[in-house]
């Protein structure tokens, strides 16, 4: 699967923002797949940005869950907002 720089920068950032998130929870990789029942090793890829071609949205949705934020909190890649709240 050919991806352009843009599309693989966007997964990047997406996944950089999924750990800081789950880290804000203070949730482990481990943690998010029991709550998800997505596996570690494909947690672990969407966090490094890696997991192009089958990064699906229900993933998106159960992660969203887990982390007890909407799933748009996903794409707000400026800066993780005040979660206690939420």
């Amino acid at each position: 699967m050919y991806l352009n720089n843009q599309i693989k920068e966007a997964f990047f950032k997406l996944g950089k923002h999924i750990t800081k998130l789950r880290e804000y929870r203070n949730m482990t990789i481990k943690e998010v797949s029991i709550k998800t029942g997505i596996r570690k090793e494909y947690l672990h890829k969407i966090e490094l940005g890696t997991a192009y071609g089958v990064l699906l949205e229900k993933h998106l949705l159960k992660i969203a869950k887990a982390l007890k934020i909407k799933i748009s909190t996903l794409f707000d890649f400026e800066k993780i907002v005040d979660l206690s709240s939420k």
